[in-house]
């Protein structure tokens, strides 16, 4: 783009910023192409995994240092 600019012809300048305005559009819509591909690899990811999601573990404890040095002090 800085040569185009640089040598003063409209015709350089016009084919310099079409060179530039195409590359930019085409690694923005590379982007949003991944973008939706990673997303829909994600929401399948997750729906195959909680096809085996039983919820069998135990209850969850928060955690408190009181707990634990009554614990130590017993």
């Amino acid at each position: 783009m800085v040569p185009a600019i640089s040598s003063n012809n409209p015709a350089a300048i016009v084919v310099g910023f079409s060179v530039f305005a195409a590359v930019t559009t085409g690694v923005l819509l590379c982007m949003d192409v991944l973008e939706c591909y990673l997303h829909a690899l994600r929401l399948h990811w997750v729906e195959f995994q909680n096809k085996f999601y039983g919820a069998d573990g135990h209850k969850f404890q928060p955690f408190f240092f009181e707990t634990l040095l009554a614990d130590v002090e017993e």
